[in-house]
């Protein structure tokens, strides 16, 4: 569901992984195919720059035509509207069933994108991309959850959201800066499917919030620096922003609540107006590929749905608990609302905010 610091190292991470198309993982054969001269890469700002850029033109021979977006909505927008034929972007699970529902997007040819074998099983058809009738049409990138991250040497190990509103905690209390995240949280942990909101259950959320208001230190969807000086106690953030503070500081732990909390995946699509399938799935296929994937993960915490690069992974990153937490079966994805659900989101979170 987004995007944070750790995506900045993305470019970094590939300088001189020219290689990477070892034995160790598989290519694409091309057949009668040939790549483009150029290919048109639409991402999340902050997850390449000139060094992933370069990196790829030297080893394939293509232009890399490169730009950014810092929401899957600006992303859509841009899409829908641009004159540009994107080749490749990078949406959430969520938006993924989205914009296949509206055709937005080409099936992959999974014979010129080999190193899927590399994801894990269970991530191979996901909900939101099962794979139907053998129309595919994403590849999961990294995945991570929500849920609570915690000082364990101010706070008791938590169990539920419950224990956000525990009054001990005043004023050391983070949750996310995000209307449907927060009000998400607020919504299972008052029992309500967190996917179907409506004016009742949108009422109790947000009274739910305003209850908590005494202990909030502050909404915060990158709460890392609050959790290392031990300002904050105890956040509802992402399991990768509590693994990025175990590093600084080992007493932050994360937990996975009673409710379930939720997995977000992000993902590798080619829009339908690409202009350069071939040449997106082969670099989709680069990405995918276990020395790229694990080079990644040494410096991004987050969970990584790549089983191939698991086994290239330092012991420090394998021995980090916040990455790979327990997964309840109550965890959920998010799902596409419909637009009157997400304005009846926002409207209440405006008002949680204004109180």
């Amino acid at each position: 569901m987004k995007k944070f610091i750790w995506l900045i190292t993305f470019g970094v991470l590939l300088i001189g992984l020219s290689a990477c198309g070892s034995a160790d993982d598989a290519t694409a054969d091309s057949g009668d195919e040939e790549l483009a001269d150029e290919l048109y890469f639409f991402n999340w700002g902050g997850y390449g720059d000139e060094a992933i850029i370069k990196d790829f033109e030297e080893k394939y021979g293509v232009k890399v035509i490169y730009d950014t977006f810092s929401s899957n909505q600006e992303m859509l927008t841009k899409l829908n509207k641009a004159n540009v034929p994107y080749d490749i972007v990078v949406p959430t699970d969520y938006i993924v069933e989205r914009m296949i529902k509206q055709g937005l997007l080409a099936e992959l040819d999974m014979d010129n994108i080999p190193n899927f074998k590399n994801i894990e099983e269970k991530f191979q058809k996901p909900e939101y991309d099962p794979g139907t009738d053998g129309k595919k049409y994403s590849v999961p990138y990294m995945y991570g959850t929500e849920g609570i991250a915690y000082n364990e040497t101010k706070v008791e190990k938590p169990t539920s959201y419950e224990d956000l509103w525990n009054p001990k905690y005043k004023g050391h209390v983070t949750i996310q800066n995000d209307s449907r995240e927060s009000l998400t949280m607020a919504l299972q942990k008052l029992g309500y499917d967190a996917n179907k909101p409506n004016e009742k259950n949108l009422k109790e959320a947000k009274q739910a919030l305003i209850d908590l208001n005494p202990n909030i230190l502050k909404y915060s969807s990158e709460p890392d620096a609050d959790l290392v000086n031990g300002t904050a106690w105890i956040s509802h953030t992402y399991n990768d922003s509590a693994a990025r503070a175990y590093k600084e500081n080992p007493n932050i732990k994360f937990v996975m609540p009673e409710e379930g909390g939720t997995i977000w995946v992000d993902n590798l699509v080619i829009p339908k107006t690409s202009k350069q399938k071939y040449t997106a799935e082969v670099f989709i296929n680069f990405v995918l590929s276990a020395k790229v994937s694990a080079k990644l993960s040494e410096n991004t915490p987050s969970s990584n749905p790549n089983e191939a690069a698991k086994e290239l992974m330092s012991g420090e990153l394998k021995n980090n608990p916040n990455s790979y937490p327990s997964i309840p079966e109550s965890a959920v994805y998010y799902k596409d609302l419909k637009p009157e659900q997400l304005q009846m989101m926002n409207r209440t979170w405006q008002e949680v905010r204004a109180k």
